[in-house]
C-alpha cells in the first residue's frame, strides 16, 4: 500500500494512437508530430527509431497511422529467406 499525506487529482488525457504490425509497434502522438517505431524483443517492445513526418502526412485516426506504418515497413524492412544451416 502506498501512503501519502496529500493527493492532487489532476487528470491529463493523452493524444496517442498506436498499432502493432507483426513485430513492429508504431506510436503517434499528435503533441509531438513524430512517429515512434518500436520492435518486439522477447515479448517487450524496444525503441527502434523516431520518424519525423512530412508536412503533408496527416495522422488523425488508426487508418492514417496504418497507411504511414505500412509505407515505413515497405521502405525499411527486407524479408529474407532463412538459410537451411540456420534452421538446424
Amino acid at each position: 500500500m502506498i501512503k501519502t499525506k496529500d493527493m492532487n487529482f489532476e487528470i491529463f488525457t493523452g493524444t496517442m494512437l498506436y498499432i502493432t504490425i507483426d513485430t513492429f509497434r508504431f506510436i503517434f502522438d499528435e503533441d509531438t508530430f513524430y512517429l515512434t517505431v518500436e520492435i518486439e524483443n522477447n515479448g517487450e517492445f524496444e525503441f527502434l527509431e523516431e520518424v519525423e513526418l512530412a508536412e503533408d502526412e496527416v495522422i488523425v485516426n488508426h487508418d492514417d497511422l496504418k497507411r504511414v506504418a505500412l509505407n515505413w515497413i515497405f521502405k525499411n524492412v527486407e524479408i529474407v529467406k532463412e538459410l537451411e544451416s540456420e534452421q538446424a
